[in-house]
This record gives structure tokens, C-alpha cells and sequence, in this order.
């Protein structure tokens, strides 16, 4: 239920959702919004290097959670999106995904495994490899598409899912978090799916990293897809009230090729620095870790 949206020490007339977190209905502006027209599934591309633009994002003055209370229906955006980017970054995608996977396996070896937010199912590739029997979610038709053209057994829309049923042994939401309103309904759907001895691994960005904290309004984070921005605290807060408990946090890694990493760097630079890597370099991977994102493996809470 909304209530009025409210400022500290003054009270807006709109009225907007409550805190996604923990329904605090008091709010101060932490980043003005700099959209100047119409967004379009194009704003909401995985691959998209507008970094700094959103919509307004409002704290929380009793939790602190982030989120833009002006965009809580998104759903659309990503059933249309079409991102010819994407599979460009297969190999290196993959190689994240494995590395997510790979400190699953201490908890669970094998099993049913459900991953949301599946996209073209690259995730699911890597699992497949390491013996899991998987079946994924994908609100996008292009992406979707894409997954079931390669094989992959990938549902078309959000979860949950009529057609898919649990209990899972394991259940991945990487990087989704941030991409949808009221995710503690997600979570305690998820919480609901997971088999009683089941694990779940989730990442999302820190917006109290040092990074963030670093860059502030220009954090690469910070995109018109994004509407809900995490700390540990408010992370940690939201999967207690689901019902799950975390049971290991780290930071994980990304995997990026030289190219797309320089091109992206030098967004940040004045276009006289900017510079052609040598054409042996570009598709070379690299890793990299800012400490910035946030993985969580979790399960359901004992009784």
C-alpha cells in the first residue's frame, strides 16, 4: 500500500510506493534524476555505458535503501529489450558465471538448478557443464529466443513461473536484484522454491563500496535499469524478512576483454586521452575486481 511521499521535513502531495525494504514512508533525495525525456527498452540493455543516468533515487531515512520510487513499473522495458551487445561477451560472461557456480559446488554438487534472469542462458551453459539439470526464466523476447534457439531450457517471462515448479536444489539471481520493485516478494517466492537442503547465490551492487563512494553520481552502477540500490546492511535486512539466511559474502570478480574495458574506462576521460588498443590486445580477458558488487550464497532459514 502506498502512502504519502514523504521528505524529511516536509510532506510531497504524490503519492509513491513505501520503502521496498522496509516500508519507511519517510524519504531525502540522494541523486537527482537526470532523464531529460521518454526512456525505451534501449535504456535498460545490459550492456548499456550510460553511466550516472537515472531517474531520481530517494534514501530511506530509517534503512537507508536506495531505490527510485518513480519507476516501480519496469516490466515492460524488459520484455522489449534487444541487446545485439551482448552475446559479443560470451566467452567472458561464461567465465563469470563459472567462477559463481564454482563457489556453489562446496554447498551442492548436483541437482535441479533455476536460474533467474536467465538471458540468452549463459549461466546455464556453464551449469550444465558441471552436471546440473537447469531450466531459466527471461522476462526478455529477444534474449529468451536467443537461449531456446542454442538449446538452452529457458521459460519466456518472470518469475515465478506457472510452468516452472520447485523445490530447487539450487536457484542463481545474478545481478537481478537491482532490476526489480518490491524484491523481497521475489526473494520470499524464491525462499518458497528452494528445497529444504537447497542453496541460492545472488550479486548486486554495493552502493556503500568504496567505489561507489568514489565515483558518487557517475558509479557505473548507476543506470536507468538499476532501481534499487543495496548496501550490506539493507541486503542482509531484506533476505531476513524472506525468510532466508546468508551463509558467505565475498565480492566477485568480472571478466571483461581489453577492449571493452578500455572503451569503458575512457568514458571517464576528456576524449583528448582517449586511445585504439593494438588490434593483438583487444580481445585478450582480463579480470577485475573493485570490490563493488556483492555475493551473497544463501538458504532457507532452519525452523
Amino acid at each position: 500500500m502506498s502512502e504519502n511521499y514523504q521528505y524529511r521535513g516536509k510532506t510531497n502531495v504524490i503519492s509513491l510506493p513505501n520503502c521496498w525494504v522496509c516500508n519507511g514512508t519517510e524519504w531525502k533525495v540522494f541523486k537527482e534524476s537526470t532523464l531529460n525525456g521518454n526512456i525505451s527498452p534501449e535504456d535498460f540493455r545490459i550492456t548499456d555505458s550510460h553511466y550516472g543516468h537515472t531517474a531520481r533515487i530517494d534514501e530511506c531515512t530509517a534503512c537507508g535503501f536506495k531505490q527510485c520510487t518513480d519507476l516501480s513499473t519496469v516490466l515492460n522495458f524488459y520484455e522489449n529489450l534487444e541487446d545485439p551487445e551482448y552475446n559479443k561477451g560470451r566467452e567472458q560472461r561464461g567465465l563469470q558465471s563459472r567462477k559463481i557456480l564454482e563457489s556453489l559446488v562446496r554447498y551442492k554438487t548436483s541437482g535441479q538448478l533455476l536460474d533467474i534472469g536467465a538471458a540468452s542462458g549463459i549461466l546455464i551453459e556453464q551449469a550444465e557443464k558441471l552436471g546440473f539439470h537447469c531450466i531459466g526464466i527471461e522476462p526478455s523476447r529477444s534474449l529468451a529466443q536467443a537461449a531456446i534457439a542454442n538449446g538452452f531450457n529457458v521459460r519466456l517471462g518472470t518469475f515465478p513461473h506457472e510452468s516452472v515448479r520447485g523445490p530447487f536444489d539450487i536457484i542463481t539471481l545474478v545481478d537481478v536484484l537491482e532490476h526489480v520493485p518490491h524484491p523481497g516478494e521475489l526473494l520470499k517466492n524464491i525462499a518458497n522454491h528452494l528445497s529444504p537442503t537447497g542453496f541460492g547465490v545472488l550479486t548486486t551492487p554495493n552502493v556503500e563500496s568504496w567505489m561507489a563512494r568514489f565515483l558518487k553520481s557517475k558509479w557505473w552502477h548507476f543506470r536507468v535499469a538499476h532501481i534499487g540500490y543495496f548496501s550490506p546492511a539493507t541486503l542482509t535486512r531484506l533476505m531476513e524478512s524472506a525468510d532466508l539466511e546468508i551463509i558467505e559474502t565475498s565480492s566477485p570478480p568480472w571478466y571483461f576483454t581489453m577492449e571493452y574495458a578500455a572503451e569503458r574506462a575512457q568514458k571517464y576521460f576528456p576524449s583528448v586521452f582517449h586511445f585504439k588498443l593494438p588490434h593483438f590486445l583487444r580481445e585478450r580477458t582480463i579480470r577485475v575486481n573493485f570490490f563493488d558488487s556483492m555475493q551473497v550464497i544463501f538458504r532457507r532459514k532452519s525452523s
